[in-house]
């Protein structure tokens, strides 16, 4: 079991300053914003400068974060053409930074709101996405997140199921599950052997207006992350956990969960 921190938080800082805030913190890797990529590609050229310098710092990327949905089909909010050229993009992207893995959500409605027609062309897109994975040998981990269609268990299952595709993962975040008052270590038991990737973060959480809640470090807030990490290392997880913090104290919030995270007692591993 690893650590990186997502670089998604910090949409205002170039990539440079990410890589040498998060260098001396000892993460093993680094979840890359798409943003941050497209940006330095822009700025300095092709990503083998990018992938040199990640070398020289040690970190390994473990997972690429875009921000596709594919339910541009749905009232035509989003042009589906162009999610599939991004995902093409991404896939590209994660060749050239030797990452194994793309974050992508589906859908931008609750899985309760979609109507079969919505679910019948969702499983259609994806199965698409899932084509493009196995050209580039990348997985596809869509992140269980409120207000998408994996956004319970019943629901990730039944995209899992419909679409069928072995590269097709998960990325499990308790947080994002809380939002709908579902317990994390409910669903754990269920979706563990599709987890690929854990964002980790957590809050005060105000159910009554989630803007309001307030992010703290992972072990200090309403979620029990302890049972969460002892849980995974028992069960020898072998993936990243990645710390996920937004908003102007992310820096104290991550740098207090590294605190949290080199203090924990580990949990002894499940025997075969």
């Amino acid at each position: 079991m690893k650590i990186s921190v997502c670089t998604s938080g910090f949409k205002d800082w170039p990539i440079e300053k990410v890589l040498e805030w998060a260098h001396p913190l000892g993460f093993d890797g680094i979840e890359l914003w798409m943003g941050h990529i497209e940006r330095y590609q822009e700025e300095h050229g092709p990503l083998d400068k990018l992938y040199a310098r990640l070398q020289e710092y040690g970190l390994e990327v473990p997972a690429i974060s875009g921000y596709t949905t594919f339910s541009g089909g749905f009232s035509g909010e989003k042009d589906l053409k162009q999610e599939f050229k991004a995902m093409n993009r991404l896939l590209d992207v994660a060749r050239q930074l030797k990452c194994p893995l793309i974050r992508t959500f589906v859908g931008h409605i609750s899985s309760r709101r979609a109507s079969p027609e919505q679910w019948g062309q969702i499983v259609r897109d994806v199965k698409k996405v899932m084509s493009m994975a196995d050209q580039y040998e990348i997985d596809i981990a869509v992140e269980v997140h409120y207000d998408t269609f994996a956004d319970n268990t019943e629901s990730v299952q039944t995209l899992i199921r419909e679409v069928d595709h072995p590269r097709l993962q998960l990325v499990f975040d308790g947080a994002n599950l809380n939002v709908e008052r579902i317990d994390q270590m409910d669903a754990l038991p269920i979706l563990y052997p599709l987890v690929k990737h854990v964002h980790l973060k957590n809050y005060k959480w105000d159910h009554s207006n989630w803007y309001k809640s307030t992010p703290v470090p992972i072990f200090e807030g309403d979620i029990d992350n302890r049972t969460l990490i002892k849980e995974l290392e028992r069960r020898g997880y072998p993936h990243y956990i990645s710390f996920e913090y937004f908003g102007e104290k992310k820096e104290a919030n991550i740098k207090g969960s590294l605190q949290n995270w080199n203090e924990r007692q580990p949990a002894a591993t499940e025997c075969e």
